[in-house]
């Protein structure tokens, strides 16, 4: 994840309490929106990808005892500049898995991929998966309460692997 810990940003780590999966896209839009993140088209955009192209991440492959995660995204034109914006839901909330689109799944870990560079996004995705897969990280995740904490963690923990 070397090339990815930039992307990070203290700012954009949040731990939320959300009710459903549009419920934390508003959320997270709005802000992002209020940041000069990303434009007023965002979130309708990200609600609208993510119907057509579900980004839950089942993790049970990788381990029975850990939580699954999203890699919610939308095309470059919603974005201004490039980030991950991590979020830690308090409760899991409703995803489709990315792979079998018509699995519900709970999730927990959203890694929200903020990026307008054409054809960059591929890369983050991969790492994201690749940080995603070993248990251990997404274990550790688990054990964190606070946002400095889940930072710290991203940026330079995650370069062992």
């Amino acid at each position: 994840m070397d090339s990815i810990k930039s992307l990070f940003d203290r700012e954009l780590i949040f731990m939320e309490d959300a009710q459903d999966q549009e419920d934390i896209f508003n959320r997270i839009g709005k802000i992002l929106h209020e940041k000069g993140i990303v434009n007023g088209d965002f979130t309708d955009a990200l609600i609208e990808r993510e119907q057509n192209h579900p980004t839950g991440l089942d993790l049970k492959p990788v381990a029975n005892d850990i939580p699954n995660a999203a890699i919610p995204h939308t095309e470059t034109e919603y974005c201004h500049s490039k980030h991950i914006v991590f979020v830690k839901l308090s409760k899991p909330v409703l995803f489709k898995n990315m792979i079998a689109p018509d699995q519900e799944m709970e999730v927990k870990y959203l890694f929200f991929i903020i990026n307008n560079e054409k054809g960059s996004q591929t890369n983050v995705l991969s790492e994201l998966m690749g940080f995603l897969t070993v248990a251990d990280n997404v274990k550790t995740l688990e054990t964190l309460e606070s946002k400095d904490e889940i930072y710290q963690f991203l940026t330079e923990q995650t370069i062992k692997n």
